[in-house]
């Protein structure tokens, strides 16, 4: 929100003071719509986020009740201060010429312009704008041409003295393109080519600002390459029709063949959705890759689980890699950095110890970690409240992995798979998580454990015993439809950084804990669904199981049966909705476990059509 002064000439709201300086507040809505926008506090005018900032500019109009021009298109200027302050051609801060009356007509608009000069009302300043549309903005691939083209509107501020609220909106549309294979094969023929739009540095997804219409049509080419590889890749023509509403987006979602065939690595279970569902998880070993790192899988008594490290199904027991919701890279593979409010890093490797409840955040010497600072959704805007990633560029499973209809699965179809299977606990094993961090066994010159993190002892194990090691239980999904098999292995979850893996159930060679050890989370699985919690704009929804324990002849735990958690909520209607499996509460920054799944009725088809494109637009 930025203030701006005016003076006021009505003295009947004046607060009895004549001409008393007023403010005027500044803000601005967000393209309505799942924009999947990343937001962060940066400049109108500077790229593609909705907060006003030092150097943004704005033209202001009063018209008074009988039609005339009060004030024609007056600069203003936001400072440093954060308020706004009207300027003259030279950009230097010049007396206000502006009161308030009642009856007379406000309006304003962002950015600048001195095209729109004369405009009587808001009206005239959107067929200004449209009619030099061709001319001035169709080229939008920079960040100032792209800002230049987003044009914001306000024609009814709200006064309440002694301020004036204005609320601008977007006088436009927001058409965005996502492509999960390399652009070079993409091109785009209408409305505008590829090369005319605006990539945020860093991110995915093209944007441009378009007038709005209805029935645009959007079309172009994109290279179709085929899961069997002994066929070459060939080009595939792709066409979608929209209605761009002013102050809307739509995002026209691009998939280009999957590096992984529902064929091989999905499990038709049978399911009304159409859904599929992978038969492993993203980053499971083969029991080569296992054995080639010299990994193992052991019982509680340390013993070596080779039937099952030898199974042909091994990478379907194995966890795979811990990801945070809406991250692309797993939880150990980026360097521990903090990152403040505004997106900036303020801290990286050993500078970091603790946070700010005290909780050890890095490992001095380990290169590698996360902190909560680090996830990137600093303004949970990825998803929203309901929101969901599923298919976008925040989806790690759809972006950058397997790729094509392959994403992560959403609430409802995780409730989906619950509903429709008989569950059962199929083996369980543990394993250490040098896998995950292999600084936790490193060793002094004289043989003794380097003493990495003292107060965190659940993750390292202890002096003499390291590393802890962690249960992993096996769960058996037979489908009640077509009775094929799915086997999901539970593990723990990552909560502040992977020195900070968790859970209940751990224990360690020569330390076994007994049923009265831990109470909760005995042999838990967590996995993240795409969906955005229902009540908390920090938190995702995520899929949970735990196990019930009995103890053997010597007193050791023994997972037994699946316990199926479950969650509710209100929907918009005001009914509640019970979803089986789910937990609506994980902490976006906290790294679980993805399974994929592929397809499915609203993701247009499960049939690998050779040669083809698919579109989703949303």
């Amino acid at each position: 929100m930025v203030a701006i002064a005016f003076a006021a000439c009505s003295t009947d709201t004046l607060l009895e003071t004549e001409k008393m300086p007023m403010e005027i507040s500044v803000d601005v809505a967000s393209f309505a719509g799942k924009t999947q926008e990343v937001s962060t506090r940066a400049s109108v005018n500077n790229g593609i986020y909705t907060t006003f900032a030092e150097g943004d500019d704005l033209g202001v109009f009063v018209v008074d009740k009988d039609g005339n021009l009060v004030a024609n298109n007056l600069k203003f200027k936001v400072a440093k201060t954060g308020n706004a302050y009207p300027v003259d051609v030279s950009g230097n801060v010049v007396a206000s010429k502006i009161y308030y009356d009642a009856e007379c007509k406000y309006f304003a608009y962002a950015p600048y312009d001195a095209q729109y000069t004369g405009c009587k009302s808001v009206d005239d300043i959107k067929k200004k704008y449209t009619s030099v549309f061709n001319d001035k903005y169709a080229d939008q691939s920079t960040a100032s041409k792209y800002c230049a083209a987003d044009l914001l509107i306000c024609d009814n501020p709200e006064w309440t003295a002694p301020r004036m609220r204005f609320s601008f909106t977007h006088a436009m549309s927001l058409l965005q393109v996502f492509y999960n294979g390399d652009y070079k094969d993409l091109t785009i023929e209408a409305p505008v080519a590829l090369d005319k739009m605006f990539l945020p540095e860093g991110k995915s997804t093209y944007r441009y600002v378009t007038l709005p219409r209805n029935e645009l049509q959007i079309y172009g080419m994109a290279l179709s390459r085929h899961t069997d590889e002994s066929e070459a890749p060939s080009y595939s023509f792709w066409q979608t029709k929209v209605d761009m509403k002013e102050n809307s987006a739509i995002l026209i979602s691009i998939s280009s063949q999957p590096t992984e065939s529902y064929k091989t690595a999905g499990v038709d279970m049978g399911f009304p959705s159409g859904c599929i569902w992978a038969a492993y998880n993203l980053g499971s070993e083969s029991a080569a890759d296992q054995t080639k790192r010299g990994g193992k899988w052991y019982d509680a008594y340390g013993k070596e689980k080779t039937n099952l490290m030898s199974s042909e199904l091994h990478k379907s027991f194995d966890r795979g890699d811990y990801y945070s919701w809406g991250e692309l890279e797993t939880k150990y593979e980026q360097p521990a950095v903090i990152i403040n409010d505004e997106g900036k890093v303020t801290a990286v490797g050993d500078a970091l110890t603790t946070n700010a409840s005290g909780v050890t955040s890095f490992i001095a010497g380990s290169e590698k970690g996360y902190y909560p600072g680090t996830y990137i959704d600093r303004t949970y805007s990825y998803s929203p409240i309901d929101g969901n990633i599923a298919g976008s560029e925040y989806d790690v499973v759809r972006n950058k992995l397997w790729k094509g209809e392959w994403r992560i699965p959403n609430e409802n179809e995780i409730d989906e798979l619950m509903s429709n299977s008989d569950i059962s606990v199929y083996d369980w094993y543990y394993e250490d998580n040098v896998r995950y961090a292999s600084w936790i066994a490193e060793k002094n010159d004289d043989g003794t454990y380097k003493n990495l993190h003292v107060d965190n002892s659940e993750f390292y194990g202890t002096d003499s015993i390291r590393p802890f090691r962690y249960l992993v239980v096996i769960y058996k999904f037979v489908s009640k439809i077509n009775g094929e098999v799915l086997y999901i292995p539970g593990g723990t979850w990552s909560d502040w950084s992977i020195d900070e893996l968790s859970c209940r159930s751990r224990n360690a060679i020569g330390n076994y804990h007994t049923t009265t050890s831990w109470s909760e989370d005995y042999g838990g699985m967590y996995y993240f669904a795409s969906s955005a919690s229902h009540s908390d704009i920090s938190c995702a929804s995520y899929m949970e199981m735990e196990a019930n324990r009995e103890t053997d002849k010597n007193g050791y735990m023994v997972p037994t049966t699946p316990r199926i958690k479950s969650s509710t909520y209100k929907d918009k209607n005001g009914n509640t909705v019970t979803l089986m499996g789910l937990t609506q509460n994980g902490h976006r920054y906290t790294g679980m476990l993805i399974r994929p799944v592929y397809g499915g009725k609203n993701w247009n088809t499960n049939t690998e059509t050779r040669g083809s494109i698919r579109i989703t637009v949303e």
